[in-house]
């Protein structure tokens, strides 16, 4: 493999349990039915505003769903700084693919200003050619649109790509594409989900990547 498009939340770093208290407090703030924690993992992988607007309709309170997002976000922004941590073993593997002269890209269903502010703090903008977020493309994951801007931006070759990610929407998004696939368990919700989707590898530690 020569390139490789990484997702963000949940390969490159923890942070889904300040997704649950964010989006959890605010729900129970405007009395609204409250997403389980479960329902929020399952959510990974697509925009949190697309999966906020269906709880909200879930609730019985579609009307709030831009201000549900709105004050989720403002929860998430005040914890993220202290709660968002790189899974270990991530350092190690990024800086081993640079050196064997790897190209590395993440795909994310956050914004593309949230990701260049999560990439700036973790220290990890150097690793990375570049990074898509789902607002610069029309369909977010499990479409291929972020890959394929990167593909067409980098002239890159897909038969010698791999999308990397923990949620189903990761691997159905690198299959649209048609380049290569690998679960990332270390970080994933779903394993069975994951499973399912025929991922063309596996890998239960980061370091792992580096055999394919």
């Amino acid at each position: 493999m020569e390139n490789y498009f990484f997702d963000f939340d949940g390969t490159l770093c923890e942070s889904r349990d300040i997704y649950v208290a964010s989006v959890q407090k605010t729900f129970e703030e405007h009395g609204v039915k409250v997403p389980t924690r479960a329902e929020v993992y399952g959510a990974m992988g697509i925009p949190i505003n697309v999966s906020i607007a269906r709880w909200a309709r879930a609730g019985h309170r579609p009307e709030l769903a831009n201000r549900l997002f709105e004050e989720a976000m403002a929860e998430y922004n005040k914890l993220e700084d202290g709660m968002v941590k790189v899974f270990p073993g991530i350092s190690k593997l990024l800086t081993e693919l640079l050196l064997a002269g790897k190209k590395l890209y993440v795909c994310s269903s956050k914004t593309h200003a949230e990701l260049a502010h999560n990439l700036e703090m973790l220290h990890m903008t150097s690793f990375f050619t570049d990074f898509v977020g789902a607002d610069e493309v029309v369909n977010h994951k499990p479409a291929p649109d972020e890959i394929e801007l990167l593909t067409k931006r980098y002239d890159l070759d897909l038969a010698d790509s791999i999308m990397l990610g923990d949620a189903k929407y990761d691997i159905k998004m690198g299959k649209n594409a048609g380049c290569q696939t690998c679960a990332c368990t270390w970080g994933a919700f779903d394993l069975a989900a994951l499973a399912a989707e025929k991922p063309d590898f596996t890998a239960s530690y980061p370091t792992d990547i580096l055999s394919f």
